[in-house]
């Protein structure tokens, strides 16, 4: 048996809160938060630190947050996570009032003592994300959503008709063939995948006043975050299942072209709710994510970014390097923007790709080409025009 001393007991607690043991976990048996009108069950695991951000989970539509199940004790290894039942669904107490979804998630910030987060939202759970990055500027480090919901854009009549198909058994109170005609659904789990049908089948049978919330309580914001994207400035990556609806690419294309920081990836042999179907390659996306998220950046002044602007041919054809907003941004006609970050005087880097520039001069200083060092191992080397 060892004991420690209450200095060693001091000192591992101290690490523990600092985030210094990644390994270490702790996990809550999972309870109540007050919210106005209402009450919230929430999970919390992992040991919060003073430095990093916290990371949350919010769900889509139809499964409370039982869906996360597939990457929680992964998470949980390396983060400080919180997941919860919005009002409604799972374990959580149905509104009897119109309320705002921000507000919640804001209240349970405050009860787990969160100033700094990654949000992680999939269907519904993203479109929340968006709006609380756009009400919360000060909170929120970076966003990944997964087949995300913009609100304010306009729904085409194909996804309500498949919506009102699928749940219609419900008028006639038939719980079972509800969730076997959502289960079934290719949009939400592609291919033959009957360990994921099978997990969405029994959610829906075991919490079927899940199929019931329609937001019709929840408070939208003013003027609607569909026109508001490009006030979102954390990086942002959207991971679209390629057997998605259609609707939903739209979403996100609206995104990646708003916003200043998003990058897009369509994942092959997966539907709307990735979670269930690849879990392992989503942990293993996020971390990567979080890493380029938290990745400190150099200090350089407007003087030394100003070196490199110009022109440099990188795919047989000049493309502009321009300084803005105190940051150099790389255009490549029909792509996104890319955003610079210096990772030192020379070396920068993105924030939702893993993907370095390096600027190289010659004997007398002159900058002759920046170099481009792809996740893939490729090289591209871009000489200065």
């Amino acid at each position: 048996m060892i004991v420690r001393s209450t200095i060693g007991q001091c000192i591992l607690a101290t690490l523990m809160l600092i985030g210094a043991l990644p390994g270490s976990c702790q996990t809550s048996p999972g309870g109540y938060v007050e919210v106005t009108g209402s009450k919230l069950w929430f999970e919390e695991c992992g040991v919060p630190s003073m430095t990093a951000p916290g990371v949350v989970l919010l769900h889509d539509g139809l499964v409370h947050s039982i869906t996360w199940d597939g990457v929680w004790k992964p998470l949980c290894s390396k983060y400080h996570v919180i997941r919860y039942d919005r009002r409604g669904y799972g374990r959580s107490q149905p509104s009897q009032a119109p309320f705002i979804p921000e507000d919640d998630l804001l209240s349970l910030l405050r009860r787990v003592h969160e100033q700094h987060v990654i949000l992680i939202g999939n269907s519904s759970g993203g479109g929340l994300a968006l709006d609380f990055a756009i009400a919360h500027p000060e909170i929120v480090r970076g966003l990944l959503l997964i087949g995300p919901v913009v609100h304010g854009m306009a729904s085409t009549s194909y996804f309500m008709e498949r919506g009102n198909r699928n749940s219609a058994p419900l008028a006639h109170k038939d719980i079972d063939a509800a969730a076997r005609n959502w289960s079934q659904d290719p949009f939400l789990i592609a291919g033959d995948d009957p360990q994921a049908r099978k997990f969405l089948y029994e959610s829906l049978v075991n919490a079927p006043q899940n199929l019931t919330v329609d937001g019709g309580m929840e408070i939208r914001p003013s003027p609607p975050p569909a026109m508001r994207l490009s006030e979102i400035r954390v990086p942002m990556l959207i991971v679209d299942g390629e057997s998605d609806i259609g609707d939903v690419f739209a979403y996100s294309g609206a995104i990646v072209a708003a916003a200043q920081l998003a990058s897009l990836e369509i994942w092959k042999d997966a539907g709307h709710l990735i979670q269930l179907q690849k879990p392992v390659q989503l942990v293993d996306r996020f971390n990567r994510f979080y890493s380029l998220v938290t990745r400190t950046e150099a200090s350089l002044s407007e003087a030394q970014l100003a070196a490199y602007v110009g022109k440099y041919s990188c795919f047989g054809h000049p493309d502009p390097m321009t300084l803005k907003e105190q940051r150099l941004v790389f255009e490549i006609p029909g792509e996104p923007y890319y955003r610079l970050f210096a990772a030192s005087e020379f070396r920068f880097f993105l924030r939702t790709e893993e993907t370095e520039m390096e600027f190289k001069k010659d004997a007398s200083g002159k900058i002759t080409e920046m170099v481009v060092y792809n996740d893939d191992g490729s090289v591209f080397h871009c000489p200065r025009q």
